[in-house]
């Protein structure tokens, strides 16, 4: 029996980079530094971050079941369902949110004011406070009744959620899948970031020279998943097509990735194979390329063993910041925009790689993928958690 394809039919994104997709395609096509100094949180830390616009934290119906990272998350997510009610798509019967902080800056607060001797008043972890927070959040604010999960594995939370939205479309388990997930900067955040010595007052520059480090930012982004077969059949035309997925875990380092790449080349390799497709046939990497000096290296040379062929690579990062559990959903619409547009969008930070690093990166101006490009986009995490995701023109062609 064949395999059932998915379809990717409707997108929604926020970060610092703008408030909606159209925004961050026109800062993808030309893109500047959108970094600064943390305006909405107190901190005596000299860091760089990339922040969403106070605008882009949605209000719901209860305010006390809200946390910032759900906020975002909300405020994509209906983006999302608006541009599929558009297109005439099902409304979601599923969603997979993927978080890496959920609700901590709801702990945080609570944290603080009893410390300072003032009351939590209504505060529920459970309603607010938790991982799951997000995902509760989401889908009673869009009426999402069929499977909830939330996927929390740090930097890759957001691609293992759609990598698992595809695998209940292929099973029948659903029909249409929000997938994707977010991340709002937090003080753990900040504060765990400078202490591991991963940050600082300098912007990121993946993949470059003497890099100084990552940027952390704050986004969201989802993902409408559907049976591609369904999708022409009812005269729509998809996106893209989400060919493969592939995951790993190194099991190396609590932090440190594996200096050899090989957890990351492992996954990249499995989302291939799911996509059936050789590395020879991928046009386009959109890299995890956070711009420290150890995760840059390792995806390198992984990138150069198992491309002999040398595709373009970009990394989102320096354009929106490293925005953790929010990053591969990000990754995964600028990898279909590259697919829409037929363009790899320019490594924003630096146009030359480190002499040591064997990649060929995206200058200014981008570059020309074919008529019919397949794009990978790849997310690397804490603890070795690996995860990439294959995406290809699914209408021929057709722009």
């Amino acid at each position: 029996m064949p395999r059932t394809r998915v379809a990717v039919t409707a997108m929604g994104a926020v970060s610092a980079a703008g408030r909606d997709v159209a925004a961050y395609a026109a800062a993808l096509r030309a893109p500047r530094r959108r970094f600064g100094a943390p305006q909405r949180l107190e901190l005596a830390l000299d860091v760089v971050v990339g922040e969403a616009d106070p605008s882009c934290f949605a209000a719901c119906g209860e305010a006390a079941c809200s946390s910032p990272t759900g906020a975002l998350c909300l405020f994509a997510a209906r983006e999302c369902a608006a541009d599929a009610l558009l297109l005439g798509a099902p409304r979601p019967d599923g969603l997979a949110l993927g978080t890496s902080t959920g609700g901590q800056s709801r702990n945080e607060d609570a944290v603080f004011a009893l410390l300072d001797g003032r009351g939590v008043g209504g505060f529920s972890y459970r309603a607010a406070g938790c991982m799951a927070g997000p995902s509760r959040l989401v889908a009673r604010e869009l009426g999402i009744e069929g499977p909830v999960q939330t996927v929390s594995t740090a930097c890759t939370s957001s691609a293992n959620a759609i990598a698992l939205a595809a695998a209940w479309i292929r099973a029948g388990r659903c029909r249409a899948v929000l997938a994707g997930g977010g991340d709002a900067l937090c003080r753990t955040t900040l504060a765990s970031f400078s202490a591991l010595e991963l940050t600082g007052a300098s912007m990121c520059t993946p993949f470059g020279p003497n890099r100084p480090g990552m940027t952390l930012g704050e986004g969201a982004a989802f993902l409408l998943l559907e049976p591609l077969d369904a999708v022409v059949a009812a005269g729509r035309r998809p996106l893209a097509e989400l060919e493969g997925a592939g995951l790993s875990c190194d099991a190396h380092h609590m932090t440190a990735p594996n200096e050899d790449g090989a957890g990351g080349e492992l996954a990249m390799r499995r989302a291939l194979a799911d996509a059936g497709r050789d590395p020879g046939e991928v046009h386009h990497i959109n890299a995890h390329g956070t711009g420290t000096m150890l995760n840059d290296a390792a995806e390198a040379r992984a990138i150069a063993r198992l491309f002999p062929s040398r595709p373009w690579v970009m990394s989102c990062k320096g354009l929106i910041g490293h925005t953790l559990g929010g990053a591969g959903a990000l990754e995964a619409v600028a990898a279909v925009l590259s697919i829409r547009g037929r363009r790899a969008f320019e490594n924003l930070g630096a146009a030359i790689p480190d002499p040591e690093l064997p990649i060929a990166l995206v200058g200014p101006g981008g570059v020309d993928l074919p008529s019919i490009p397949v794009v990978l986009s790849s997310s690397f995490a804490f603890g070795g958690n690996n995860c990439a995701l294959v995406f290809s023109a699914a209408d021929g062609g057709a722009p």
